[in-house]
This record gives structure tokens, sequence and C-alpha cells, in this order.
């Protein structure tokens, strides 16, 4: 990234939530075609696509943030990000952070409490995940610990507490919630939030991102979802169970 004018690491960082890349329509994917038009999106518009380790170690003072920089995160470990996701992040030189569910590697996403609306797909075994690890993505995790030396944490479904934030801070440097905006380096590191994808993944709304009117609708969204969150916690709603949904308990 040599030659790019430096950010000031005081700014707002978008931190894109993306889970499997797939022509299933579901809540949790985009389609691989999506998926390469939002990052020739994000090129052609300056972006400059980086791991959460490198925005971390920028927000410690260890690095300089570049012009525009975009975090992308992979929650889940899908074996699609190796096929589709990976070829296109290199040929534009962006990093990435993949959460990895570490006790299902080489196996499917059909665990406990998964909506019958996801499909279930093959996992990234623990040799793809090597491979990417070699190319340079991140391994972060998602659940279970494991043998691969990792920094950062994305919780489940989004759901955590105190205690949840508690045991996170002394095992990792960072951990991820589902709250609706974009990092600042004032954020509390163990619940930063992130900006989920689903609602950008067609191509008009995604070339809002990062645009005043973008930056509006997330904001509504990100309103929706909190009064959601806050008729669930009441009772006035039935919680679903779906990986996009906000129903953390603060940190």
């Amino acid at each position: 990234m040599s030659g790019l004018r430096i950010m000031s690491a005081s700014k707002a960082v978008p931190i894109l939530t993306y889970h499997s890349l797939d022509n299933s329509g579901a809540v949790t994917s985009v389609a691989p075609r999506e998926f390469r038009g939002h990052m020739q999106i994000l090129a052609q518009r300056g972006f400059n696509g980086i791991s959460l380790a490198d925005l971390l170690d920028c927000w410690a003072g260890r690095g300089t943030l570049p012009q525009h920089p975009v975090v992308i995160t992979f929650d889940d470990g899908f074996a699609n990000v190796l096929e589709h996701a990976a070829p296109s992040l290199a040929d534009l030189g962006f990093g990435a952070t993949i959460f990895v569910v570490t006790g299902r590697c080489g196996q499917t996403n059909d665990w406990p409490n998964q909506a019958p609306n996801i499909p279930r797909l093959p996992l990234l075994s623990w040799a793809e995940l090597a491979q990417l690890a070699t190319a340079g993505f991140e391994i972060g995790a998602h659940s279970v610990t494991h043998r691969q030396a990792v920094e950062t944490f994305a919780y489940p479904y989004g759901v955590f507490s105190r205690e949840i934030c508690d045991v996170a801070r002394e095992h990792f440097r960072a951990a991820c919630s589902t709250r609706l905006e974009r990092a600042r380096p004032t954020d509390n590191r163990y619940c930063l939030p992130r900006v989920d994808v689903y609602y950008f993944r067609r191509p008009i709304l995604f070339r809002m991102f990062e645009t005043q009117v973008g930056r509006a609708y997330l904001a509504l969204r990100g309103a929706g979802r909190e009064t959601r969150s806050e008729l669930i916690r009441f009772g006035f709603l039935p919680r679903m169970k779906s990986s996009s949904e906000h129903v953390d308990g603060g940190c």
C-alpha cells in the first residue's frame, strides 16, 4: 500500500461482515458475482481492504491506516470463501479476516439452532485454513479454542454479556458484535460494531456504501435493529435464530 495517502487513525472505519458466498439468497448469503462486484466498487472508489488485526495494529500505533480503509470479515469459515473470495481479494491486494467455528472445520454449518432456511454448506478444512493463512488472511475465532494462534473473536449470533466480554478480554485482542455502525478507536475493543453486508448486498445499495446517503440508510437500519432487540428483550417479539440478528447484552 505504499504511495497511498494516509488516513487519520481517529476516524471511523467500517468493518464489513460476510458469511457464505453462494446463490441461495439466504440472509447469510451473498452471491459470488455480487461479492466480486462489491470488491470492484470498493477498489474503484479508492478503498483499501485490510484485516481486523491490521486495524488494531494501527489503532495501537504500530502502523498507519491507508486512505479509505475498510475491514473485510467472513463469519463461520465457509469453504466458498476460498473458492470465491480469495482470488478477488488477491487480485486487488486486499486483506481480510475469517472468523472460524473451529469445532466444525471440514464439516458443514449444521450446528444447533441453525435456522431451517439457511443452506447447509461445507466449511473450510484445517488444510484450507492453512492455505488461506499462508496467502495472508487473518484467522480469527468464532467459537471453540484451537491450536492456531488467533487474536480476534466474533460472538456467535452476536450474543454476549458483560461476563462473556470479560472472558473474551482474557484471550483476544478484540471481539466483534453485530451492532450496525462503523468502528472508532474509542470503541470498546470487545464489542466492536460491524456493517452486515446483508443490508448492502444489492449493487445499487452497495454503491451507496460510505456515502452520506449510505450512512443515513445505515443509521436507519441500525435504529430499527435496536428497536427490535428491545422488543425481543422484553418479550414483545420472538427471538429469531439468525446470524444477522443483534442480541448482545452490552459490555
